[in-house]
């Protein structure tokens, strides 16, 4: 009797958290849509990181706009494998540089 309770439970908890994530991810993209007329042609170039940059301060220059600077973060720390936002003055980062179609 107990072991199926816990399973109940375990079950309504995954369901929570699967319709939790659900939810988060179709709002989010909603949220982060800012003019899908406008097309970007992505390139890539090599920075070196120079004293008292962040990714967020590279996120800044960089970015298409600030919607998108939590992606556009991600988006570089996934291309130079980082694990987290820590990064070094004198190490060169590989980032995206988004270019408006015209």
């Amino acid at each position: 009797m107990l072991t199926h309770k816990i399973t109940n439970n375990n079950i309504m908890l995954i369901s929570l958290l699967v319709i939790t994530i659900i939810l988060s991810l179709t709002i989010g993209f909603r949220m982060v849509h800012a003019n899908e007329s406008v097309e970007y042609e992505k390139s890539f170039v090599s920075i070196e990181i120079e004293s008292g940059d962040t990714l967020t301060s590279i996120a800044q220059a960089y970015a298409p706009s600030s919607a998108v600077y939590a992606d556009y973060i991600v988006e570089v720390k996934n291309i130079n494998n980082l694990q987290n936002d820590t990064i070094h003055a004198g190490c060169y980062l590989m980032i995206p540089v988004y270019t408006i179609i015209e």
